[in-house]
């Protein structure tokens, strides 16, 4: 059995659990050997209190631990407006790269940092976590199968409550927005499920009411065109009531030349002319860091989210805020 890959974690203002989570069930193949926090005004307490980084090295900077702790594998989960930078970082020292999303803020970072992707030849994955959920991944098989037909339109929906959020939050420039921070998972799990790419969109974004985060949008809408001339809208919002049973509520409608396909509240239905079409739900064979150090440890292994996946959502995300900020129609 190969040697554990050695990891190392830079920050965890995103969704760390994703990668402590399935480090137990790991055992034989991670080992979490150091932390770092993002930069100097990123607090990395509850990192460094967490039973599965006991006996990690924390280092104050994740440059010094790049060029000290003689890692294979990077987790990314600092402030937002970091991402790009410390994956870059990571690849540069040969590291494969594990990154919360969005991976860049912007089309430039994203462009520098596929460059450097591509030079370092290391895989790169990014924490979308809905292709991994039985009801989505179940769709996905259930369409490619055929049995909605052609899609040729549909609806998605990401729908947060806002809480207290980090002061980072509060900044464009550090946050991002709502489209590529919440939004990023519905048009990823529409192409994912659908099949279908993206060739244009149109979208308005705004805040009202979230007084506190000046700069954060709390409403979004986007109607994108597919690549079979075909139609897909979404809406994105930090609006769930604070009494709300859960904190998200995701949608997912498609529609096909020959059924329907509904994903809410954790169920999945399916919809044709003979009534309602029986689906077993299933379970991919890992999870998604899990199915990353897959391909890590045997690059003939391919994820449900690849690295052309991650960049090429990230796009399409970053592109959909442009064409809200601008008020026009981008293609993409």
């Amino acid at each position: 059995m190969p040697a554990p890959l050695r990891l190392g974690i830079v920050g965890c203002s995103g969704h760390v659990g994703y990668v402590l989570g399935a480090l137990g069930a790991l055992a034989d193949q991670v080992r979490l050997v150091a932390v770092a926090p993002g930069g100097p005004d990123e607090d990395l307490a509850a990192l460094r209190a967490a039973p599965e980084a006991a006996g990690a090295r924390a280092y104050d900077d994740y440059t010094a631990m790049l060029a000290d702790a003689g890692l294979d594998l990077l987790a990314v989960t600092p402030h937002f407006y970091r991402h790009a930078a410390v994956s870059l970082a990571g690849l540069r020292h040969g590291c494969a790269v594990f990154c919360e999303k969005p991976l860049a803020l912007t089309l430039h970072e994203l462009d520098t940092l596929r460059g450097g992707q591509q030079s370092s030849g290391r895989p790169l994955g990014m924490m979308l976590d809905a292709r991994y959920a039985p009801p989505f991944y179940t769709a996905r098989r259930s369409v490619a199968a055929g049995v909605l037909g052609e899609v040729v339109a549909g609806y998605a929906q990401k729908s947060y409550k806002l809480g207290t959020r980090p002061d980072f939050y509060t900044r464009r420039a550090t946050v991002g927005g709502l489209i590529p921070w919440v939004g990023i998972h519905a048009i990823d799990w529409f192409a994912y499920v659908s099949g279908r790419r993206y060739t244009a969109v149109a979208a308005h974004h705004g805040n009202r009411g979230a007084d506190a985060y000046p700069e954060l949008e709390n409403f979004a809408t986007c109607q994108f065109t597919l690549d079979n001339d075909g139609s897909a809208v979404m809406s994105f919002d930090y609006l769930r009531p604070a009494g709300a049973p859960g904190h998200g509520d995701d949608r997912l409608r498609l529609v096909g030349t020959r059924g329907v396909l509904e994903i809410r509240d954790g169920a999945l239905q399916v919809l044709t002319a003979d009534g309602e079409h029986p689906v077993e739900l299933a379970t991919p064979p890992f999870g998604l860091f899990a199915d990353f150090v897959q391909a890590v440890r045997d690059p003939a292994h391919a994820p449900l989210v690849t690295t052309d996946d991650a960049f090429a959502v990230t796009a399409v995300a970053l592109r959909a805020r442009d064409a809200a900020d601008r008020g026009t129609r981008i293609a993409l």
